[in-house]
């Protein structure tokens, strides 16, 4: 798949996923595009949201914030600012390329996907399908490959600014119950509340509770039993709630762009898994364990469950704290 002459033409823009997760499993194949640049610098044109988190890549120079992801004049026009010799484009949509089409920039490289192959001048045709390669990962990276970059699909090290903390040396662990797909992808909350009380029961453990915006009633509802815990869910920037991720010593979460971050972040992470497969969008880093149950009708990747989650229920509590206390014995204990 590997196209030796192909040649990028500097400065290079990479326009990035729109969502939490698919950014960060993006992050290998744009650590590999920057190998390929000599002098170049590489910049990432990202929704607002997450600007924080490319700010966070050593090899990403530039991060252009869009603040109208949607608005596709508005990006053209920032893009065009940047007077980019070329455009990587990670999302498949129509608009992405029109936005790059439009900002004049003479090299635009993407999948053959989306009708989009007059707006590109290098259109990549979609990989087959390799059981041995289906993470979502790969998708990306199959992209660079095809551009002749490296194929190491090792998670890059991103910087970690751990968020300041006057808990007196008191572990912490953080609790991510949301999941933006919907209530099929969410362990329930009195399965969370067990296992925080447990935690903070056993190990005197601060419980930080964590979540974005759309969180915020899911959250309350969990803190509302859980008097002693803090609750940050909707109250932080992303570039706050990565620094609270660093700062925890296990991170308890579903399958979502928390579990993705906090992984990426090398933060022991114990993922639930209900409705989606693990082996397409589980976490990357190395201190992470999977959980999951598996019944006939798995994985549905349906929002909600039509009859009775039986996926979800049967992971117990124990089994998540058995699996979070196996992740830290293997660096120190949380006393």
């Amino acid at each position: 798949m590997t196209e030796s002459a192909f040649r990028i033409n500097g400065p290079l823009v990479v326009r990035s996923p729109n969502w939490l997760g698919d950014a960060v499993m993006a992050l290998p194949a744009v650590r590999n595009l920057k190998a390929m640049l000599v002098n170049d610098p590489l910049t990432v044109a990202a929704p607002e949201k997450l600007a924080a988190l490319w700010q966070a890549c050593p090899f990403v120079d530039r991060v252009i914030p869009l603040a109208k992801p949607k608005n596709l004049l508005d990006t053209a026009r920032l893009l065009r600012a940047g007077k980019f010799g070329s455009a990587v484009l990670l999302p498949n949509s129509l608009r992405v390329a029109a936005e790059a089409w439009l900002a004049g920039i003479p090299q635009r490289v993407g999948y053959l996907r989306g009708g989009r192959r007059l707006l590109l001048t290098k259109s990549v045709p979609v990989p087959l399908r390799d059981p041995l390669r289906l993470h979502q990962s790969f998708y990306y990276l199959d992209l660079v490959t095809a551009l002749g970059g490296p194929a190491d699909a090792a998670l890059p090290e991103l910087r970690r600014e751990p968020a300041s903390s006057s808990t007196d040396g008191q572990a912490i662990v953080a609790i991510c119950p949301g999941a933006e797909y919907g209530p099929a992808k969410r362990w329930p909350i009195e399965s969370f509340l067990a296992t925080a009380k447990y935690f903070a029961e056993k190990h005197h453990a601060k419980i930080v509770l964590l979540g974005a915006a759309g969180d915020v009633l899911l959250v309350d509802e969990l803190a509302r039993q859980l008097p002693e815990a803090e609750n940050r869910a909707g109250k932080t920037s992303l570039a706050e709630f990565m620094a609270a991720l660093a700062s925890a010593r296990v991170v308890i979460c579903n399958d979502s762009g928390a579990m993705h971050v906090a992984s990426a972040l090398g933060v022991p992470t114990v993922a639930i898994f209900g409705s989606t497969e693990p082996l397409l969008t589980g976490p990357l880093g190395p201190r992470s364990h999977v959980l999951r149950h598996h019944v006939p009708c798995s994985p549905c990747f349906l929002r909600e469950c039509p009859i009775d989650f039986a996926c979800m229920k049967s992971i117990a509590p124990e089994m998540v704290m058995e699996a979070a206390e196996d992740l830290l014995k293997s660096k120190r204990d949380l006393r």
